[in-house]
């Protein structure tokens, strides 16, 4: 009635619909905007949501609430809208599917990869269900303490293999997406998401040892685009178009140029980039003296580490092609691992036991300096692929080293000793120098009178017979270069490489039976041979043992290194140079220098791919002291967590509640637009798009949206359902 007073309470101004623009971040709809010709009204302003009376300041702390503000909001980011795309949420779980599936294919890792895919996608249906809601205090709670949960699982499986130390990098990212999964409320909170399946993909590119890798890294690619074309760009609700047949011809034409440039352009000459290190050490230390680890050349005794002290040609193992390790480096080399001194009865042996301790990461200053003449250095990264003895397999010489273990043992001859056995899954890096061995240069250094260390044993020949001697001084050159090369183009030319060889006969020196009885024989033999008549000769030389190559692929940087690949051949003594690789077996360079192959475009792609295993960092954590405190940590981080939880919670609950009918008529007005022709354009307000569309129970709809956005009056939940009756 004209003239009486209206008992409802004064309410705060709300704009019109048509002044509707961004999302709010508490319900999920239209927000006012902050500009144009219409009014301006706070970019904070949410519709449907009061704001907190701003409380009265004290004028001497003007100042500093002012620059307190200031820096706030300088470092707070900017508020995320609710992601309601329900194609865009498929595309993040879709992502996360894709780099599980590469860490089941490549890490052969499926328990914790398949609980995780479950779990996650249970995760996005109440997170997709739930995204208008507050997040629950208890819920955040839990979260949280799942996520601690899953630190304490890497840290323990990557230190102790608590769990069997199978990926635990990897397996602690995808639980760490399962858990968040529950939480993805906001577009960034997607966007996370992705990135820590990207993280998953990336670990998982250090197992990957072949070019289907590529095909997971496209789909997690198009999944990305996806959610971006989900999120961003199918909500103003578009049209696509474009001329198909240009575009097939522009990428038929972009593919072929790539091929073309792939093959044809050659990779610049370089050292290549050290590889990144993300993993943690294993704490087995050495227990008593150390001892030499058999390899597949020989039969393995001794210890559980695989320890043996002798090499016997009597007798020889077969070797198969089961992959040993994989090795990703810029340049093929010999993996040398043990080497021996002394042959009696045709057996050898390592005479001198003596060694140091390292720790895990070992510097260039704890080494022998860089030879001279060196082309500078590269890296190799070796991943354990079967039980092996505890010794590193490197390119020699070596610069630096890292192995995930509590320390390292070098000994007399430069091998590099492990606690234990390297376990399948273990990764350890390297970075040799890349020696300038050119018969010039070796050529001038044919001085012999200088022994290395001292060490007599490498001029010992007793274990030669008279004819073996004799034959060795018919093949002296007028240098000890050409000496060397004399001796081993001799074997290579005139003996045959074969693993079918029969059992030596019993009371037969291996050495002359192999020169002048069978004259055949595998690697061992040749290079036995070579080194006793070197010796012979007065050329110090020693008997190295280790792999070859492998199967080396130039355009990945990365060998396969299998059990056939087991090897042996020999190393002279220069003074000037130190030990030289020489090999007298057939079919290969008898000057084993290591020598960057010649690469092409795509050569340096391998680079870009991590290699799993912490380097120098992780020698920090190379105690159980650390260890022992992490308990403690984890107690503490987990107190600070609860309180900053109910602080928040505090400060939430003086927020004005929803009320009732709210969430149900805004996601029923969402439901409503999904079920016409086409969603509201954000430039559209709400009456603007009933007068459009023509739809009776839009007209209801949209009046009950505008009575609670503008008058406060919403709904109950009894008319919200009577509307989605007739909805449906």
């Amino acid at each position: 009635m004209a003239g009486e007073i209206s008992r409802e309470p004064l309410r705060p101004f709300r704009p019109p619909p048509h002044e509707w623009g961004g999302v709010c971040r508490h319900h999920g709809y239209r927000q006012p905007r902050a500009g144009g010709n219409r009014g301006r009204f706070p970019d904070a302003t949410c519709l449907g949501h009061r704001r907190r009376p701003a409380r009265p300041r004290r004028r001497g702390a003007e100042g500093g609430h002012d620059m307190a503000a200031v820096i706030r909001r300088r470092l707070r980011l900017p508020a995320s809208p609710i992601e309601t795309s329900l194609e865009g949420r498929a595309f993040v779980f879709s992502g996360f599917a894709v780099a599980t599936l590469a860490i089941v294919l490549y890490g052969q890792d499926y328990v914790v990869p398949v609980l995780g895919v479950v779990a996650a996608a249970i995760g996005h249906v109440v997170s997709y269900r739930e995204r208008g809601q507050r997040r629950g205090f208890w819920r955040q709670v839990l979260l949280a303490a799942l996520i601690f949960g899953a630190l304490f699982y890497v840290i323990a499986d990557s230190s102790l293999a608590l769990f069997g130390g199978v990926l635990p990098q990897a397996n602690f990212a995808i639980l760490l997406v399962a858990i968040t999964s529950f939480d993805l409320k906001t577009r960034r909170n997607c966007y996370s998401s992705l990135w820590i399946s990207l993280a998953i993909l990336y670990l998982a590119a250090v197992y990957a040892w072949d070019y289907a890798f590529v095909v997971l890294a496209a789909l997690w690619v198009l999944c990305l685009a996806g959610f971006w074309l989900a999120s961003h760009v199918r909500r103003l609700n578009p049209e696509l178009r474009a001329p198909a047949k240009p575009i097939s011809v522009m990428v038929v034409a972009s593919l072929v140029a790539g091929v073309v440039l792939f093959v044809v352009v050659p990779q610049p000459s370089g050292v290549p980039i050290s590889p990144l290190v993300v993993s943690l050490p294993n704490f087995t230390s050495f227990r008593g003296d150390m001892e030499s680890a058999a390899l597949p050349l020989v039969q393995v005794t001794g210890g559980s580490a695989g320890a043996t002290s002798s090499i016997d040609l009597h007798f020889r193992g077969r070797l198969g092609d089961a992959p040993v390790m994989y090795v990703r480096t810029g340049a093929p080399a010999y993996w040398r691992g043990l080497v021996f001194d002394t042959y009696r009865n045709g057996a050898w042996t390592a005479s001198n036991h003596s060694y140091r301790d390292l720790p895990p990461y070992v510097p260039p200053r704890l080494l022998a300096p860089a030879p001279p003449d060196n082309l500078g250095t590269f890296v190799q990264t070796f991943r354990v692929l079967r039980p092996l003895p505890g010794v590193i397999n490197a390119a020699y010489p070596v610069q630096s080293l890292y192995a995930p273990v509590a320390g390292l043992r070098e000994d007399a001859y430069g091998a590099f000793h492990t606690p234990d056995q390297l376990r399948p899954g273990q990764t350890y890096s390297v970075v040799s120098y890349l020696s300038n061995y050119t018969p010039e240069i070796l050529r001038a250094d044919a001085n012999t009178d200088d022994v290395p260390s001292l060490d007599i044993s490498y001029l010992d020949a007793a274990g030669l017979s008279q004819a073996a001697r004799s034959l060795a001084a018919g093949l002296v050159r007028t240098n000890t270069f050409d000496t060397v090369m004399s001796v081993t183009t001799y074997l290579q030319h005139n003996y045959r490489y074969t693993l079918d060889l029969p059992p030596v006969p019993s009371g037969r020196d291996p050495v002359d039976w192999f020169l002048f009885d069978v004259k055949t024989g595998y690697c061992e033999q040749f290079a036995t041979a070579e080194t006793l008549m070197l010796r012979s000769l007065g050329i110090p030389a020693r008997l190295a043992t280790g792999y070859a190559t492998g199967d080396y692929d130039p355009v990945l940087n990365q060998a396969v290194v299998r059990e056939r690949d087991a090897h042996a051949w020999v190393e002279v003594w220069f003074p000037g140079h130190g030990w030289v690789a020489v090999d007298p077996t057939p079919g290969v360079s008898p000057l084993a220098a290591t020598k960057f192959p010649s690469h092409w475009a795509a050569g340096g792609v391998a680079r870009l791919l991590p290699h799993l295993t912490i380097g120098a960092p992780a020698a920090a954590l190379g105690s159980l002291g650390a260890i022992a405190a992490l308990p403690a940590a984890i107690a503490v981080a987990v107190v600070v967590a609860l309180l900053y939880a109910w602080l928040r919670r505090r400060g939430w609950s003086r927020l004005p509640r929803k009320q009732p009918g709210e969430s149900e008529l805004l996601r029923l007005y969402e439901r409503l637009q999904r079920r016409m022709t086409r969603r509201r354009a954000p430039p559209e307000t709400p009456l603007e798009y009933q007068h459009a569309m023509e739809s009776e129970v839009l007209v209801d709809v949209t009046r009950a949206v505008n009575e609670g956005v503008y008058a406060g009056r919403w709904p109950d939940p009894k008319r919200v359902r009577d509307l989605a009756e007739r909805i449906s």
